[in-house]
Parts: C-alpha cells; structure tokens; sequence
C-alpha cells in the first residue's frame, strides 16, 4: 500500500509545481506587457510636463529680465537734463570735468548701476562714474560702438557687448545731450544683468541668452558663453567682429548646424558640458524688444527618472492588486469550503457576527473622528484662505517691486534737482520739483495701501458688503498687471447702492482669483479681451468674469474646482477651490462654462441684500 501511495503522489506534486511556474510565467509576462505600455506613456507625460515646466520657467526670467531693462531705459534721458553735463561737453575745462565725474558716480551709485560716462561727438570719453578706478573709461574711444551712433543721431540707443576695458559683459543705454537742439555728446549707463543670473541658481535647467544670429552672451553653464549655436554667415561674423561685441577672437560653434533656424525647429539638441555630451530638450522664447532669445535646456536624464519613478509607482500598485486579486481567490475558495461544511455553520455566523460587532464599534469611532476632522477643518479655512491670498501676493511680488522701484528712482533724480534748483534760488522750479515729489510719494503710499488692505485676515462674518466696492478694491490690487497686458475693464451693470451677503475680505479674494485666472488665460492672445458684469435677478446678484481665451475642454468643466487641479503648470491649484467654499459659505453658487464665441465665462450667484429702497 505505501508503494501505491507513493507512486500516486508522485505525478500530483509535479503538476503543482508545473502550474505554479505556468502561472508565475503568466504574472511576469503580462507585468511586463504593462510595464512597457507605462513606460512609453510616462515618457510622454514626462516629456511634456519638464517642457511645460520649462516654458514656465522661461516666461518668468523673460519678465524678470524686462523689468530690469525697463527700469534703467529710460533714465538716461532724464540724467541728460542736468546742465553739469552740458557743461561739461562745451567747456571741457578741468572743474568742469571733475564736477562731471562727481555727478555721474552719485547718479552710478544712486541707480545701481554697472558705469555711466559722458562721451562726445567724437566718441571720447570725456567723464566717467569710474574716474578714479584703475579701469577708468575716461579717454576710451567707443565711435565704433552702435549704441553711440545711434545716439549721435538723435535717438536713444541700446547695445549688449563686452566691455573694451573692463572685459565684463553688459548692456548699455544711450541718449543724446542735446544743447539748442543740437547733439553735443552722449550719455551711457552700462547695466549687469545680475538678475538674472540670481534667478537661476540652483535650478534644474540650464539657460541660455543669445542674440539674434544664435550667439551664447549668458548661459548658466559659463563654458558655452561667447559661442554660436548655429554657424554665422562671414559677413555677420566680420561685422560682430568689428563691433567687438564678444571681444576680438574668433566665434565658435557649439553644434553642427548650419543654419539658426534649423537648430530651432529641432526639439531637442546635444551640447558638451563637464567634458561629455549632454542631450537636451531645447525650449525657447524670443524677446521681441531687445532682439534676444533665451533658451530653456531640460536634460534627457529628467526625463528618465521621470519614468523610472512611474515604474516603480506602477510596480507598486501591480503587486497591491495582485495581492488583492490573490487575497479575493482565497477568500472565495473559503467561502465554498466554509458552505460545504454545514455542520460548522452556526459557529461561523456566530464568529461573523462578533466581527460586525467589533466592525460596528470600529464605524462609530471612525464616525467621531471624521466629526473632530470636520470641525477642525472649519477651524482652518479662513488660514486657508489667508494662505491663498499672501500666495497670490508673492506671485505679484515682480509686479510691486516694480511699481516701487521707478517713482522711488524718479523721486531721487527731482530731489537731486530741487537741490540745486534751491541753490539758485529758482523758487517756481523748486515748488514744481516738489509737487512732483509728493505725487510720486501719494502715489506709493496708494500702492502699499491697496496690497496692505487686501493681505488682512476676514472677521469671519456675514452681512452687507458693497458691490461696487468689492469690485473696485480687486481691480486696484490687479492695476499694474491689467495695465501692463493692455486691457481695460469696466464693471457693466453696477449701481453704487447694489449690496449682497457676503464677508467683503475673501469675498474680495474670489473676485482677485477669478480675474487673475482670465489675465492668464488671455496672456498669448493678440487681442487679449476680460469683461467683468453685474446683473440682478430678484433677490440673486449675479457676477459674470469672461474672457477670450482658450476657454475649458469638456472634461475640464468639471474638474476646475477640485483641489490640485491646475492646467496652468504651475501653483497649487487651490484658487478655485477656496474660491468656490467661499462662495458656498455665503449660500452662494459659482460655476464655469464656455462662451459661445469662445473663451471662458465663471458666474458667482449670491444673496442680495434687500434695503428698504430695493423693496
């Protein structure tokens, strides 16, 4: 008998184990099948996030960039009015002169600035900020420089190049010192653009600056600065040459294109970087202005661990369901031998009531947890909400930096004036200088005061708050922004009287989020339109914001207010959803759609407070 037993057992064991391996076989083959599904989608995914990311990145540092231009762009045609340069220019005698230098190092160290000299019609430099410094412009002869020639004939120049004696690289503005209408010499500031290289440190990407023809002036990687990155015409190469623009040696190459052009149209390149070959994803943006273009480089390699994360994220969740799937199977093949066996069976329900039970009293504890939760969210909405406006403050942080730095730049140069103006005694001047000046310190203290009232925290009650306030108070925090895009708006449909339910604080927040969401969405319009409307309904106001932008695809209708949703790229994606539990806690409605005419189109409905005039 244990022969026979033995010979039977034999054969099942190995079927056990054959199916086993069929079966782990099947497992591989089809994580596999998956994995590689996954890893060409997450590829995708990553590829387009990092440049999204990228020209997110790029949109910031442009506007970084043209704030620090426009800060200086100007300047040198107020700094011409002052008659020390003239002077200077006419009698160029030694006072003269030394009075020059004084002025223009008080004015280089006023503005912040890299140098600003005075230079003749000769192109000689006559004085300097750095009189004084072993690396003096005074005597230095700059008519082959295009920003002087532009200047000699009447118009304000600009120009990036490096500097003949410093050897720094730079960006100059230029203008005319004119005396009876006639050109007599030229003003220069030189600017380091030391902003920008703040604004990249520690990021991700590298970043180049280059001109037009596709030559590197500023890179976050030093070694490709002062090369091409497609081959120059000989011509152009002669000319930059001459202009010493990048310095006197010859321009080379840091790809094998041929034409600038055709670099561009490629979405991606190779540059050598720490003595290796380096693929890039290449995005980049040009800044129609000054002629620039700047270039976001995305190393491959993020990309790369952008799918080996997904990998391992999809491993994870194929093992949870295999678990799963195995843990079901088991529990099914129980329950079969747990009904085939009915002399157990009051025991098991037994068994199976004691976990309800057990299950019962774990429900009710859930239960009063999720009530602590609830009224501990409560607690920290209105903390939510303040966090979403200061959040919105540091975005607008460039915009107030901005709006302060230039009546702040203004008020020194009419404080400079009013002195010297007082010293001979020319009091209508000195009144007009000073009426300036206060409206230029009237006109800060009205700026800080508008990010001042929107940054208080709400009272966190309800009553009558105006409507006509509410929305003006939104459109002074966004003035520099909406004015900046050219676009007007004006509040359709409002009366002064007109007042709803409602906390004025986050009530104001809504409206900011609402128009600050259609400003982004209108930014590459070439016609960029935002209408804001009021209408009344018996005892609803209605508030319409619409713009002509891209509006919403269908299946982002109904995503827009959930938390974390963003099709910016960027932020949190919590204005919308703070904004709709605001609205909601006045017992108001707020819903988005699109516009027949295309853009989108949010409404927020709220209680109308009824006074005994309306009735």
């Amino acid at each position: 008998m244990s022969i026979k037993s033995s010979s039977v057992a034999y054969p099942h064991g190995h079927q056990s184990v054959w199916g086993f391996s069929s079966h782990l076989l099947l497992v591989v083959l089809t994580w596999s099948l998956l994995a590689l599904g996954v890893g060409v989608l997450a590829y995708r995914q990553g590829e387009n996030s990092i440049e999204e990311q990228a020209r997110q990145r790029l949109v910031e540092l442009s506007s970084k960039l043209e704030i620090e231009l426009d800060k200086y762009r100007t300047l040198p045609k107020v700094l011409t009015l002052h008659p020390t340069l003239g002077l200077a220019l006419t009698n160029a005698d030694a006072s003269s002169l030394e009075a020059a230098n004084k002025l223009l190092s008080r004015y280089n160290q006023y503005l912040s600035s890299d140098v600003v000299y005075l230079v003749d019609t000769r192109g000689i430099t006559l004085a300097s900020s750095n009189w004084q410094s072993p690396e003096s412009f005074v005597g230095s002869d700059y008519r082959f420089r295009p920003y002087f020639q532009q200047a000699l004939g009447g118009v304000a120049g600009s120009y990036f190049a490096l500097g003949t004696v410093s050897g720094r690289r730079g960006y100059y503005f230029s203008y005319p010192v004119l005396q009876n209408e006639e050109v007599t010499g030229v003003l220069v500031i030189k600017v380091a653009l030391s902003a920008l290289e703040d604004s990249w440190l520690g990021d991700p990407f590298d970043f180049l600056l280059t001109d037009i023809h596709g030559v590197v002036f500023y890179s976050s990687y030093p070694g490709w600065n002062y090369q091409t990155l497609a081959a120059l015409a000989p011509q152009v190469e002669t000319q930059l040459l001459a202009q010493k623009q990048y310095g006197s040696g010859p321009i080379a190459t840091l790809t094998k294109s041929s034409h600038m052009q055709k670099l561009l149209d490629e979405p991606g390149l190779r540059l050598e970087k720490d003595g290796r070959q380096v693929a890039f994803l290449q995005v980049h943006k040009d800044m129609s202005p000054v002629g620039w273009r700047l270039f976001a480089l995305a190393p491959v390699s993020l990309i790369h661990q952008y799918v080996i994360w997904s990998l391992l994220l999809y491993s994870l969740l194929f093992v949870l369901v295999y678990l799963i799937s195995f843990s079901w199977r088991r529990t099914v093949d129980a329950r079969k031998q747990l009904a085939a066996i009915n002399e157990r069976l009051e025991h098991r329900v037994e068994e199976r009531t004691a976990e309800l039970s057990q299950s019962n009293e774990q429900l009710k504890e859930i239960i009063d947890k999720y009530r602590q939760t609830e009224l501990t969210l409560k607690r920290t909405q209105n903390e939510l909400i303040q966090a979403g406006k200061l959040a919105m403050l540091g975005e607008m942080a460039a915009s107030i930096n901005h709006e302060l730095n230039q009546p702040l730049a203004a008020m020194r140069i009419y404080t400079e004036t009013l002195q010297m103006l007082a010293k001979r005694g020319e009091t209508r001047a000195v009144s007009d200088n000073a009426d300036e000046i206060l409206k230029l310190n009237k006109m800060m203290a009205k700026i800080i005061g508008q990010y001042k009232l929107f940054a208080r925290k709400s009272a966190g009650k309800t009553g009558p708050v105006s409507v006509a306030e509410t929305l003006s108070a939104s459109l002074a925090i966004l003035d520099s922004k909406i004015q900046k895009m050219g676009i007007h708006i004006e509040p359709q449909g409002l009366t002064e009287t007109l007042q709803v339910m409602a906390d004025a604080v986050p009530l104001e927040q809504v409206i900011i989020n609402l128009l600050n969401n259609a400003l982004q969405a209108v930014s590459d319009h070439p016609t960029p339109q935002i209408g804001l409307r009021v209408e009344v309904q018996d005892q609803q106001v209605v508030l319409l914001v619409e713009d002509n932008g891209p509006g919403f695809a269908d299946d982002e209708l109904d995503k827009v207010f959930e938390p974390f949703y963003t099709t910016k790229g960027q932020g949190l994606g919590l204005g919308l959803t703070i904004s709709k539990r605001i609205v909601e806690s006045f017992n108001g409605q707020i819903h988005a759609e699109n516009r027949t005419r295309g853009g989108a189109r949010f409404v927020v409905s709220l209680n109308r407070h009824m006074t005994e005039e309306s009735l």
